[in-house]
């Protein structure tokens, strides 16, 4: 396998441009690092547009196959430098803002498309750990030492055939999120159907109090000597509880004695409910992990099952978080907090029971469908991996892959 540096297969690099507000409706369009995607795609639904010098705008309008990379921005867990690949999706013009940079391939050398793979492979990796600069809280990426980085380049045919082989695998990726995001809309659409808009009550249900459905708790207190050692637990917090899942990513410790272990414990089944941030967002515990607790970011809500199901009332909380059906919950330093009392006070409507058993029955299998695509796309996942590992050491078998 050749090797060569990223600077030597670009005909150009450019900066951004941010201008400055239009006059009127009429901007040109700016990608910026908010467009990125985790996946390498631009999403082109949040454009914004500026005003720019003509002159600069025709040195710096967007090519189709410019790779264009972040050159702030990152966090502790995600490097700076992603990267996207721009392929003009409706003729106009296009610049990218002043937090990017553009990679335009010679193409003479290089395929676009192998060298935004090689690009992503290595922010996929945290290869662009060793290029980030840390001032006055923004992670900056040293992008003249990065551009001088090694970077496999084998020939130009077979540049092609590699990038026909990870395009194949990205859309399979691509296609099991879609089929992921369809059960989710399934589910929601199948709601209303059944119990109608619970923020509206179209169809006239009961309203009842949380706290005559369920038993409410707020989780523990974190106070500044929160880690001691002798009872030391897991525990999860607002950033741990997805919408109808958990993420267990960087959980944090802190003491729970045996008083506190039983109050903040979790049974099957409870309803967590995050009380700021996004307000409502709520998981169902189903003891995916042993000895984990909650913390006060967390109401734990335990229904009575002779009145409602903790499936119906997640969906009603995801509604009313979207629809604005959380009504006169407190606001402190702008940030909306679901106090305890709010959460008993707030009032949803309560269909028949036999009604959200029904819904209850459709979530589980819909559930176990989701389950085995995720396991899916972690398959896909893990397999994209090892094809670009192999070949960008040129370890893959490239016969009877055809050109385009």
């Amino acid at each position: 396998m050749n090797y060569t540096t990223v600077n030597k297969v670009l005909s150009d690099k450019m900066s951004g441009e941010w201008g400055v507000e239009p006059d009127d409706d009429f901007g040109v369009k700016i990608i910026r690092t908010a467009n990125f995607t985790n996946l390498g795609i631009i999403d082109f639904s949040k454009i914004v547009f500026r005003k720019i010098e003509p002159k600069k705008v025709e040195q710096k309008k967007l090519i189709s196959g410019d790779v264009i990379i972040e050159k702030s921005g990152g966090s502790p867990t995600q490097p700076v430098g992603r990267v996207v690949y721009f392929e003009n999706p409706d003729n106009s013009t296009y610049l990218c803002n002043n937090f990017t940079s553009v990679l335009r391939p010679n193409k003479s050398i290089v395929f676009p498309k192998f060298l935004f793979y090689v690009l992503f492979y290595n922010h996929l990796t945290k290869k662009t750990l060793r290029f980030q600069n840390k001032t006055t809280g923004i992670i900056n990426l040293k992008l003249e030492n990065y551009l001088n980085s090694k970077i496999p380049l084998p020939p130009l045919e077979d540049q092609i055939r590699i990038a026909a082989v990870l395009t194949r695998a990205e859309k399979l990726i691509a296609k099991r999120k879609e089929s992921i995001k369809a059960l989710d809309e399934f589910l929601k659409s199948t709601f209303l159907e059944m119990f109608g808009d619970p923020v509206r009550n179209e169809k006239g249900w009961e309203r009842k109090r949380i706290d005559e459905i369920a038993d409410t708790r707020l989780g523990k207190m974190r106070d500044k000597q929160f880690i001691t050692g002798k009872y030391l637990k897991y525990y999860l917090g607002n950033s741990n509880v997805r919408w109808f899942s958990f993420d267990f990513d960087a959980l944090e410790q802190m003491d729970f004695d045996k008083n506190e272990q039983v109050k903040f414990s979790l049974q099957y089944g409870d309803l967590l409910i995050c009380e700021g941030g996004e307000i409502g967002r709520c998981a169902i515990w189903k003891c995916q992990k042993e000895n984990l607790y909650f913390q006060k970011a967390l109401h734990r809500l335990r229904v009575y099952k002779e009145t409602v199901y903790q499936e119906y009332l997640a969906y009603v909380f995801y509604l009313y978080s979207i629809g604005n059906g959380f009504k006169n919950v407190s606001n402190k330093a702008t940030i909306a907090h679901l106090t305890g009392e709010k959460l008993k006070e707030t009032l949803v409507p309560v269909p028949p029971l036999p009604l959200q058993t029904q819904f209850a029955t459709i979530v589980e299998k819909v559930e176990s469908l989701k389950s085995r695509y995720a396991q899916s796309l972690t398959e896909l996942e893990n397999l994209y991996g090892s094809l670009s590992q192999r070949a960008f050491k040129g370890e893959l078998d490239l016969s009877g892959v055809p050109l385009g």
